[in-house]
């Protein structure tokens, strides 16, 4: 059987790539293959012990030193490796499960060269063509990191043959210590990290105190730091973000997946449990070289926002340190402030990714970024190709773009993807509620989040307001609800909660309740909201009616705002259509003159606080 499907030049489908999709595309259309007597090509630059693997152990218990299972394939033949659906709703398919699974061959060390559509006709890396009936590319991404920073490339054998051999060893350790630059994205760059946290230094050699440098803002450099800081006590960690805050929090109070408030919370506890330190508004310019020594200003001070120092005498670099002495930094909102020096013991990016998608030329839409361009059905602009995963990006007819590069996306398009396959299409179309999640080891600390967020997001906390006061942090409960321009509710985030309220998000996003008020949600309970996401819906309106804000507190804090001094009481009669508007009134210029004359029946000009509320809400 293996000798047949070595010999086999034409599938009726074949995926190109070996990563999360690949796998569970492969799992979802196996039974169709054996009824139907159809064959799968899966494609894939990893080698052949390395099949498809569940990608978040890369960022959290892959680099827990300990867990070399994690990392290592060949170790006990794989029992405990993390292959595709290892923990998920299915059997662990490791390299046995596609050698045996009738009709699935798996080709790894492979590449595919060129893509003729009107053929159907791959060239692959060894130069042999394979043709196909029906093509998914399901190739990913790769983590972005500066010019110079590390091996480049999209497949294994360019980031990783010069280091690792073909036990999943380290070829030399030494390399991968002191001084060296890693990204995070397959066991390969897991397997160098935590070569550098384990390297110490020689008897001739220098202690070095240096910190070890994250740079980056996204959920990935918020695990890898607290996985790091969480499990090697003497090490230390620096992260450095070119926005105020993770998760996109910016500076200017510009929302992203976390506000401010939301943000602090994981920076807060970081800091005080791990020590780790952060320097807030810079971005990364270069690698110090190890040559350079000299006087240069650098950072210190607190630890939830270092600050620039004077300069400082920077001898010699120890002789371990390999590919740098730690980063130049530059001030984001301080064109003139460009040649910080950052030291480091070594250097992590995570500051984001691009899509393997080159290969391709021009022959497929794409957005922008390099993403295939695929519709409801994951389908590519040629006919017969189709793109899962982090590759892709679905633009509904709307032209509203969706990039959700999430491991549970890519299972989810994978689950889709098989059914057009095997079928003549025209279904509902992929339509899940976009999700996704994240857990950070040490603080025992996760979020779930459904639905949109963003620009034009407001972002409402529930739940957040006086955690410190709680024993542990962990046993804290919050969400955050995201309200669009037209005030309905088009994403939630969950930290942590019971499995009855995780079950409950999906139905307040696909609800699409509209809230009268961000402020009355504001003072809901997190039960109140997960329970009737149209609590807060308004009724419907009839001719010459408005929804008015008489809530006591909220009335007064927007009178205060008009008033002739801070505190006096009263406002001046001119101001008084302004507050009305403020506060939901749709007067026309008839209203608004009997209002005034009501208010200000003696005609002084004025109306105090007691006197408005009064009138407006009776």
């Amino acid at each position: 059987q293996a000798l047949q499907k070595s010999l086999m030049s034409s599938f009726d489908f074949v995926i190109i790539g070996g990563g999360v999709g690949a796998g569970y595309l492969a799992r979802d259309i196996a039974p169709t293959l054996a009824a139907e007597q159809k064959t799968l090509l899966i494609i894939s630059s990893a080698p052949n012990s390395l099949t498809p693997m569940e990608r978040p152990a890369v960022s959290k218990g892959s680099l827990i030193p300990a867990m070399t299972f994690l990392r290592n394939p060949m170790e006990d033949d794989g029992k405990k490796f993390p292959y595709v659906c290892k923990g998920a709703d299915g059997p662990t398919m490791p390299p046995s499960w596609y050698e045996e699974t009738e009709g699935v061959t798996f080709m790894g060390s492979t590449t595919c060269q060129s893509v003729d559509f009107d053929s159907k006709t791959l060239t692959l890396s060894s130069g042999e063509p394979v043709t196909f009936g029906k093509l998914v590319i399901a190739t990913g991404s790769r983590a972005r990191a500066l010019d110079g920073c590390g091996a480049e490339g999209s497949t294994w054998d360019e980031l990783h043959s010069e280091d690792i051999d073909e036990q999943f060893q380290l070829k030399d350790k030494n390399k991968w210590g002191f001084g060296s630059c890693h990204t995070i994205r397959d066991v390969g760059d897991s397997a160098k990290l935590v070569a550098a946290m384990e390297r110490v230094e020689d008897d001739d050699q220098e202690t070095c105190y240096w910190p070890i440098v994250v740079v980056g803002g996204g959920f990935i450099a918020m695990e890898v730091a607290a996985s790091i800081a969480s499990k090697a006590e003497d090490l230390h960690v620096t992260v450095v973000l070119s926005n105020e805050h993770f998760l996109g929090g910016g500076r200017g109070g510009k929302p992203g997946v976390f506000n401010k408030e939301m943000s602090e919370f994981y920076e807060r506890q970081m800091c005080q449990r791990f020590g780790v330190r952060f320097a807030r508004g810079y971005s990364v310019t270069g690698l110090w070289p190890t040559e350079e020594a000299g006087r240069y200003c650098s950072l210190d001070g607190p630890a939830m926002d270092l600050k620039k120092t004077r300069e400082r005498q920077f001898d010699a670099c120890p002789k371990q340190f390999t590919d740098c002495r730690g980063v130049i930094l530059k001030n984001v909102n301080d064109e003139t402030d460009n040649d910080i020096r950052l030291p480091a013991r070594f250097v992590i990016f995570g500051v984001g990714e691009k899509p393997n998608s080159e290969f391709l030329g021009d022959s497929l839409a794409k957005v922008e970024g390099g993403y295939l361009k695929v519709n409801e059905n994951c389908q590519t602009s040629v006919p017969d190709v189709y793109a899962i995963g982090d590759v892709a990006a679905m633009v509904g007819e709307d032209g509203e773009v969706v990039k959700t590069g999430h491991v549970d996306a890519a299972r989810k398009m994978a689950a889709h993807v098989a059914g057009e396959l095997t079928s003549e299409g025209g279904g509902s179309g992929y339509a899940e509620t976009p999700y996704f999640y994240s857990s950070v080891m040490g603080l025992d600390l996760g979020w779930k989040f459904y639905g949109k967020c963003g620009e034009g997001c407001t972002i409402v906390t529930i739940g957040l307001t006086g955690w410190e006061a709680a024993e542990k942090a962990s046993d804290v409960a919050w969400a955050a609800f995201y309200v669009n321009s037209d005030n309905v509710i088009v994403g939630v985030l969950l930290n942590n909660g019971t499995d009855e309220m995780k079950a409950k998000l999906p139905a307040v996003v696909e609800a699409k309740a509209v809230v009268i008020s961000t402020k009355k949600l504001k003072k809901c309970t997190l039960d109140e909201v997960l329970d009737n996401p149209h609590l807060l819906t308004p009724s419907e309106l009839g001719l010459g009616e408005f929804h008015a804000e008489t809530d006591e507190d909220e009335v007064k804090e927007a009178f205060s705002k008009y008033e002739r001094e801070p505190g006096c009481g009263f406002v001046e009669i001119r101001h008084v259509p302004d507050l009305m508007t403020s506060l939901g009134a749709n007067f026309d210029d008839v209203e608004t003159k009997d209002a005034l004359a009501a208010l200000d029946d003696r005609k002084v000009g004025l109306v105090t606080f007691e006197a408005f509320l009064a009138w407006w809400c009776a």
